[in-house]
């Protein structure tokens, strides 16, 4: 029994324009207040000059963790002609709520019409005639986890649907939510409130608290609140994610091959391979795919901190898997 475990690479492999590079032009010509957030709250480069075969961007190419990066002060220092002003002559008390609105408007270009957006670019992807060298040898009695939003495997393969499970869902038409987002879990982003220093006489402690009061600032606290839901809507809740599939978790316990073809093997994603090296019996041959020589290198580390044997593992260029069969 086969279980093949499908990337982005996979796309890329069969010409599909799947790139987040080419994900953040669709964003620049279609959608360019959330892509100029990108590049002023989270630091991502402005992709003018792009070339099909552009350097290394970290921040582009890891997107997903870099939905993290979300910086709150470069947010706040943005938005902050909308704090209220008690002594202006034209203060008014919705004036309270002004920045909130503000931090809830940035929050949601960030998630909700950022995510619409991804799926609207996955949608216009075009499937061209599918070139005989870039085919691969799958088996179409296999099982299929793809972490892709694609129907590349269906497309170009005929690959039964029911024997694939995407795992972050597949973007169709009026379909449901796609799963996009960092692993760091959000109450790492709360920032403490202030604490008294140790040993304060009565009358030290008194002044300590005059002070924080002086300083607080209603208007911004409920801004700051406001945004700090961001890390909450962009986290990925890969615990949940299995367990809503386990079904298809439960069909792979006697799988003997494993084909992980055009995957990563992010850090935000091993919470997924860390499940399926645990529910399956006995001890299964890893054949991976890697695209350089660095990837092979960590491809390999990562598997062996799974826990699989090395002589378990097979690392290969996807091309391969044409050629052997």
């Amino acid at each position: 029994m086969k279980l093949y475990i499908i990337g982005n690479g996979f796309d890329l492999h069969h010409n599909l324009d799947t790139s987040y590079r080419s994900f953040g032009l669709f964003l620049k010509s279609k959608y360019p207040v959330i892509y100029d957030r990108l590049i002023e709250y989270y630091g991502f480069s402005d992709l003018d000059g792009y070339t099909q075969k552009p350097t290394y961007d970290a921040l582009w190419n890891e997107f997903e963790e870099s939905l993290s990066l979300l910086d709150p002060e470069t947010a706040f220092e943005a938005h902050s002609g909308s704090l209220a002003n008690p002594s202006s002559s034209e203060f008014r008390d919705r004036d309270w709520g002004t920045f909130s609105i503000d931090m809830e408007m940035v929050v949601d270009s960030l998630t909700t019409n950022l995510f619409k957006a991804f799926r609207e670019f996955v949608l216009a992807v075009e499937y061209l005639p599918l070139n005989s060298d870039s085919k691969l040898y799958l088996d179409n009695s296999a099982l299929y986890l793809s972490f892709n939003y694609t129907d590349t495997l269906e497309h170009y393969y005929g690959i039964p649907e029911e024997n694939i499970n995407y795992i972050h869902g597949k973007a169709q038409t009026g379909s449901g939510d796609l799963i996009l987002g960092h692993g760091i879990e959000p109450d790492n982003f709360k920032n403490e409130d202030p604490s008294p220093p140790d040993d304060l006489t009565p009358e030290q402690m008194e002044m300590w608290i005059e002070q924080m009061s002086d300083s607080y600032d209603y208007s911004f606290e409920l801004g700051k609140q406001e945004l700090l839901d961001y890390f909450f809507r962009t986290f990925k809740q890969t615990k949940e994610v299995i367990l809503l599939n386990s079904i298809f978790y439960n069909k792979i316990h006697n799988v003997d091959e494993v084909f992980v073809l055009g995957h990563s093997l992010s850090e935000i994603d091993m919470p997924y391979f860390e499940e399926i090296t645990r529910v399956i019996n006995g001890s299964p041959i890893f054949t991976v795919s890697y695209y350089s020589q660095k990837e092979h290198g960590s491809h390999k580390e990562t598997l062996l901190n799974l826990g699989i044997k090395e002589k378990h593992i097979n690392l290969i260029k996807m091309d391969e898997l044409r050629k052997s069969r």
